[in-house]
């Protein structure tokens, strides 16, 4: 496939009006965060923007099954680290991007080896799977013990001499992550599961860290991660697909 091709079936082929909606609210709760950041006198970082920003254009071509998101996921993540997760002393935080930039390499191999074309449609994205009820269970025990153990982790060992400054959210938002990030290199539904869960704690890190920016960005992944479980579970329970060239 040539690569202009590969660009319009990436960014522009298959998409409709609620796709395109998505980028749209996404983009413009990022610039209501920064417009309210300069109004109340506490305006983000450059890199915190662009990390927003990214973060939005990220998460919307994952749920759409794209694999050009880790483009976008990689200026995300280290944009993240350095302007918030490091500053704000979120070891869990720190630790879990680490994991999401190593991990992230194998997800775009294994995504590249499982793109496909729906048969009738005009896109090309990755086939889906998704769990049955062994491993739904078995995923959320280890979501609850590995959450437990992690907390008591980061409340009591120190990193470049100081403790965690949120340790239980930190590990609500750190635990569902190593899941979520499994499901999503593989290809499972169930990711989005987990990405919700730490999502919604992760808007508590935000809050309580000051920053519009990231605030407006966790909201938003909380509706993507239901508009991207509706989109992969249709790609799970759909089996016309063909090989890409």
């Amino acid at each position: 496939m040539k690569f202009g091709q590969l660009l319009k079936e990436e960014f522009i082929n298959g998409k409709g009006p609620v796709d395109w909606a998505m980028f749209a609210v996404g983009l413009a709760l990022q610039i209501l965060a920064i417009v309210l950041g300069f109004i109340s006198g506490t305006p983000d970082s450059v890199g915190l923007i662009i990390s927003g920003l990214t973060g939005v254009i990220s998460v919307v071509l994952c749920s759409q099954g794209k694999i050009s998101f880790y483009i976008f996921g990689y200026i995300q993540l280290f944009t993240y680290v350095f302007c918030f997760a490091l500053p704000q002393h979120l070891w869990g935080e720190f630790i879990e991007n680490i994991m999401y930039a190593t991990s992230m390499v194998i997800g775009m191999i294994i995504w590249a080896k499982n793109y496909r074309r729906r048969e009738n449609a005009k896109t090309i994205e990755i086939k889906a799977k998704k769990l049955g009820v062994k491993g739904n269970i078995i995923t959320a025990l280890i979501f609850i013990l590995g959450t437990i153990g992690y907390w008591i982790f980061l409340k009591n060992i120190p990193m470049f001499g100081a403790l965690d400054s949120q340790p239980f959210v930190d590990s609500i938002t750190s635990v569902p992550a190593y899941i979520a990030q499994f499901f999503m290199v593989l290809g499972f539904r169930e990711q989005w599961i987990y990405w919700l869960i730490l999502d919604i704690g992760s808007v508590v890190l935000a809050i309580r860290a000051g920053s519009w920016v990231m605030t407006a960005q966790f909201v938003f992944w909380c509706i993507n991660c239901i508009y991207g479980f509706i989109l992969w579970h249709k790609s799970a329970v759909y089996d016309k697909y063909t090989k890409i060239n």
